[in-house]
């Protein structure tokens, strides 16, 4: 393993992607800081990583923060402000802008931006278009830069949306499926994409690359492995998008969470969760399954809860 010098910042190291990014710096010895707005969360590095908070509205500070910095590896996003009071994604992106043009006049000598998989084949959600917005704008800066587009995101204790499913289909044998389910996923794990992350942090030339798993399946069949890994066995049922948004709705009333959106199932059955590029990670999703089938879906994981809302 190689050892890396320099400082790395990784954006929002107490969350998802940016904490597997963080930990496999770690590992090769990188020093390491995170801007973040979660301040106060437990910390899992032991505070071997430096924790600075956003401030998105002091120039002067942010680029200060970024000072000397060898790479920054960007998972900065924000899905709403408050609690409850829907999208935030036109915020996501003024501050990613902002996040950048810091980088370029501190002298951070790479940006590895992490986006999303297919966000041009994408319904027109805001989500999907700021993502666009916010590589277009990544590129015009002068900075080198690797844009990562991970598809569909799996493992460890901080995942949502397959802990989710697994969740249900745990607690309910009758699992409503978008449509015909012949659509295709390409899960990735989340080690993999730290890994692809910080491999793209060593290059000087730019790039563009979509991190995906090594297999594909059909939506079907990735139910099917999730309800093996339980020792489960579900019964799968058609549905059309407006009543699955009609459960989900109602499901998320109970929960106090966002469920599904209707771009999220257009977007799902539109396949946007695969690719056509050669496959960069290297775990099995269905010998994951297998291994950790008997802990999958045991809590629901609240997206609303779990996030503090900070503009």
């Amino acid at each position: 393993m190689v050892k890396l010098e320099g400082l790395h910042v990784v954006t929002g190291a107490f969350g998802y992607t940016g904490r597997w990014i963080a930990h496999h710096l770690l590992k090769q010895g990188a020093q390491v800081r995170t801007l973040t707005n979660s301040i106060g969360r437990d910390d899992p590095f032991n505070g071997k990583v430096e924790v600075h908070r956003y401030d998105f509205d002091n120039r002067k500070k942010l680029v200060e923060s970024l000072k000397g910095v060898s790479v920054l590896y960007n998972t900065y996003w924000v899905r709403y402000t408050v609690e409850g009071q829907g999208f935030a994604h036109a915020l996501a992106v003024k501050n990613s802008k902002k996040l950048f043009l810091a980088a370029k006049e501190a002298g951070v000598g790479k940006i590895v931006h992490i986006s999303v998989a297919n966000p041009d084949k994408a319904p027109g959600w805001a989500y999907f278009r700021g993502k666009i917005i916010v590589e277009d704008f990544l590129k015009k800066t002068g900075v080198p830069y690797s844009i990562i587009r991970p598809t569909l995101l799996y493992g460890r204790r901080q995942d949502v949306l397959v802990n989710n499913i697994t969740w249900m289909l745990r607690r309910f044998p009758l699992f409503g499926m978008f449509g015909d389910g012949k659509y295709p996923v390409q899960p990735i794990y989340v080690d993999d994409v730290a890994k692809i992350a910080i491999d793209q942090g060593q290059l000087t030339e730019n790039a563009l690359v979509d991190a995906t798993g090594p297999d594909i399946f059909e939506y079907k069949e990735f139910l099917d492995i999730l309800s093996k890994g339980m020792g489960r066995k579900n019964i799968y049922i058609p549905i059309p998008d407006w009543l699955t948004l009609m459960v989900g709705q109602f499901m998320g009333l109970l929960l106090q969470d966002i469920v599904i959106t209707e771009a999220e199932i257009r977007g799902l059955k539109q396949g946007l969760m695969a690719s056509s590029e050669e496959p960069l990670g290297t775990t099995s999703f269905e010998e994951w399954a297998k291994d950790n089938g008997e802990n999958l879906g045991r809590h629901y994981r609240n997206d609303i809860k779990t996030r503090k809302y900070v503009k």
